[in-house]
């Protein structure tokens, strides 16, 4: 009885370990192009850690000459979800507050209004095409 006892006790501190252990890098990618398709550069894309109500900035990446960004990030387990975004604002994002408007969002190729939560662990395709002035 004991044993047995001893042998559950070591097979649930082993798989509660495992859990803790569970691979949390997130990896957020895309494009940023312009209402007919072209690159935009220059473009600052943020992810944060969702707590609550609580926000916090992880990691921004500009985008490159081609459109193109990543964000690789291991989400600390404090957070339960991770949101992307194109912050607005002449001082975060100049680029973006002097040309553009608004943005529409594609999720992994799909439009999507749902924006933009990223999947713990997990790559998720966001596209950004801004909307000019």
């Amino acid at each position: 009885m004991i044993r047995l006892f001893f042998i559950c006790v070591c097979l649930t501190f082993l798989l509660s370990h495992c859990f803790l252990k569970q691979d949390r890098t997130t990896v957020v990618y895309g494009t940023i192009t312009d209402e007919k398709g072209q690159p935009v550069d220059s473009i600052l894309v943020v992810i944060k850690g969702a707590q609550g109500f609580k926000y916090e900035r992880l990691k921004e990446v500009y985008s490159g000459k081609d459109g193109s960004y990543e964000l690789v990030v291991d989400v600390p387990r404090k957070y339960g979800s991770a949101n992307v975004t194109v912050p607005f604002g002449s001082y975060e994002n100049p680029k973006y507050d002097k040309n553009y408007k608004g943005k529409r969002t594609f999720k992994n190729d799909q439009f999507t209004k749902n924006c933009c939560s990223a999947s713990i662990g997990n790559k998720t395709k966001y596209d950004f095409q801004l909307i000019p002035k």
